[in-house]
């Protein structure tokens, strides 16, 4: 189990009650560590639906080895940036049962046991097939997941798994001319190991929507976000051989080209897509990591632009990127704001608004935040008795025939909506999240909380660079941030001596006012920050602008067509800077009537002028994890 290096102020001084990421990183760690199972080696139960009478959590195939990894890289992020304990006895247990599990070889198997019916045969791959299986995608996340317990804890052991993980990886790759490829046998979940019979044949994929899920290049991909730590952590360049083969067969042109291109070969060539949003753009943060430890230019605009495209087909204000009857999946904002900092990073642009609204609006939107909500829902469904042979709206289970009825240890009702807070759902358009939470989305949204937590700042060498207006306490600054109550941001300096900060592109440069201790100054300025040199400890800087509510219209967009349930959604929404405020009157609800489904956006609050005050929270992270 990890400890959390911390430090903690006990100044007692009052700060505005704005947008907190801490407080969103430790309800993630309740979602996360809430949908844990101790009585099946912790495996997660994948599906949380509210539209029954108590709600209730299922078990479903692959979640051991395609879904357990992301939360070992999600639990040490939120621990770090939250401070929090909650669960710890739930975490060593999760990660004895990991370690144990991958003792074989390295890989964390899904295990064909009797007390886990559903790993094999339900909802992927062969019925009739029997046998432990590795979903290798999820494995490349696990070697993550190792390298972020690793960098909270300093304990070698985690590179020595690491290393395990990444060999056989990089043992079961197919070469072929200057490429490398995982074949899909059918076995379990798409292009995943089977333990005992290895690979049955290793023919290449045919084609990008391969497999159950249809994500060709999703799980080619995912190998290389592990083998890239890896090859960092050791220079040990089989990893990165293989990284480069890989992401030579993903960069084919037969898997690239947008839905409605007139020329799909231009379309390939700028990193075009359609189909599964995540399914892509995850695919585009492992081609990224690569060229940044690779340099490859060539990759990187393909990257650039393919993030471009993914921006213009979405509804970038509101942090929505609906790609199947205007869905919006928790894991593919999670992926847009990595890549757009990671872009900004890297050199590649200034997409810091992009990360703001994103966050400010989608992200913190589609983590399931308000019991009452999911109450509310739960007393308006069907009584239900556990294990009955039908189940809530939208379990496919039932819907779809794949079962007749729920099987033995599949189900749970024990404190469910108490488990479920700061889990993380899907968006319909701008008004609610589905009634039911799948927690990968859970896993790889919460990672996004602490991403956006720790690019709010960074630290070098006695200088900070401020990139987001959020808040943050750290051992260097303090960021308190009054928007979008007012236009005010106060750093509380400690020990930095040069503080550039970047100012929102909406903001009125004309109209900016700067104040060191109270008394007005003018800083340098450096591209879109503003720079304060000479500090000292104790000085508080001070930036003030006006702040107006302003009114637009939005359209849904989306990669598959025109987008939207019935053509285009649009919807008039105000915005005070980057946060929406207010969402005007919808048009057709779906299916054409008011839903009872966990509602979103309503920000009644924010339409006030003065932000609320409270007691600073006393925990400070005394490092980061760089991920």
């Amino acid at each position: 189990m990890a400890s959390v290096s911390s430090e903690y102020s006990s100044s007692g001084a009052m700060v505005p009650v704005t947008l907190d990421l801490t407080v969103h990183a430790r309800l993630g760690l309740n979602g996360l560590l809430g949908s844990l199972d101790p009585e099946v080696d912790y495996d997660p139960f994948f599906l949380t639906f509210f539209l029954a009478n108590p709600p209730y959590m299922l078990h479903w195939s692959s979640m051991y080895s395609g879904v357990l990894p992301k939360y070992l890289e999600a639990i040490p992020l939120l621990r770090l940036a939250s401070g929090s304990e909650q669960g710890s006895e739930i975490e060593r247990g999760m990660l004895d049962a990991v370690i144990q599990n991958t003792s074989h070889d390295g890989l964390i198997y899904d295990e064909e046991k009797p007390d886990r019916p559903w790993n094999c045969g339900i909802g992927y791959g062969v019925r009739s097939w029997h046998e432990d299986y590795a979903n290798l995608a999820g494995n490349g996340r696990l070697i993550i997941g190792f390298y972020h317990y690793y960098a909270l804890t300093g304990d070698p052991i985690w590179l020595d798994r690491l290393r395990l993980t990444g060999t056989r990886l990089v043992e079961l790759a197919i070469h072929k001319d200057d490429y490398a490829y995982y074949p899909n046998v059918g076995l379990g979940n798409d292009f995943s190991y089977p333990k005992n019979s290895g690979w049955v044949h290793t023919n290449e994929p045919a084609h990008g929507i391969e497999g159950s899920e249809g994500a060709t290049l999703f799980y080619q991909s995912q190998p290389i976000r592990g083998l890239i730590r890896w090859y960092r952590l050791s220079g040990d360049e089989r990893a990165l051989e293989v990284s480069r083969r890989l992401t030579n067969f993903i960069r084919q042109p037969r898997f690239w080209g947008g839905y409605n291109d007139l020329d799909p070969a231009v379309g390939a060539a700028r990193g075009h897509f359609w189909g599964h949003y995540h399914g892509n753009t995850a695919v585009l943060r492992a081609l990224l990591e690569y060229a940044i430890v690779a340099n490859d230019w060539p990759i990187k605009q393909f990257v650039r632009d393919a993030y471009d495209y993914a921006h213009q087909h979405a509804v970038p204000q509101l942090g929505l990127f609906p790609h199947d009857n205007g869905r919006t999946e928790g894991c593919t904002i999670a992926d847009m704001v990595a890549l757009a900092i990671q872009l900004t990073d890297a050199g590649l642009g200034d997409y810091w608004d992009d990360v703001d609204h994103y966050v400010r609006n989608g992200l913190v939107e589609c983590q399931t935040t308000d019991r009452s909500e999911l109450e509310r829902m739960a007393d308006v469904s069907p009584e239900r008795e556990k294990n009955a042979r039908w189940g809530a709206a939208t379990d496919w289970r039932f819907e779809r025939g794949i079962q007749r009825e729920a099987l033995p240890g599949q189900e749970c009702t024990d404190r469910v909506i108490e488990r479920a807070i700061g889990g993380f759902s899907h968006l319909v358009g701008a008004r609610y999240q589905i009634p039911f939470l799948m927690h990968c989305c859970t896993a790889n949204g919460n990672q996004a909380i602490y991403y956006a937590w720790e690019a709010i700042l960074g630290h070098h060498n006695g200088a900070i660079q401020v990139n987001l207006l959020l808040n943050r306490r750290s051992p260097w600054l303090d960021v308190e941030s009054w928007l979008p109550y007012q236009g005010k941001t106060v750093l509380r300096n400690k020990t930095a001596k040069r503080v550039a900060v970047r100012i929102p592109g909406w903001v009125n440069r004309r109209m900016l006012r700067f104040q060191r201790n109270a008394l007005a100054v003018e800083p340098a300025w450096t591209g879109n920050y503003v720079v304060f040199d000479d500090l000292k400890p104790e000085q508080d800087l001070t930036i003030e602008f006006p702040l107006q509510t302003e009114t637009t219209t939005l359209v849904q967009s989306g990669l598959n067509g025109r987008g939207g349930r019935t053509g285009l959604d649009r919807w008039t929404c105000q915005f005070r800077g980057s946060t929406l405020i207010r969402l005007g009157e919808s048009g057709e609800e779906p299916g054409g009537q008011q839903l009872d489904w966990y509602r979103i956006f309503r920000r009644r609050q924010y339409e006030i002028e003065t932000a609320p005050m409270a007691c600073a929270d006393p925990y400070i992270a005394a490092k980061v994890i760089e991920w």
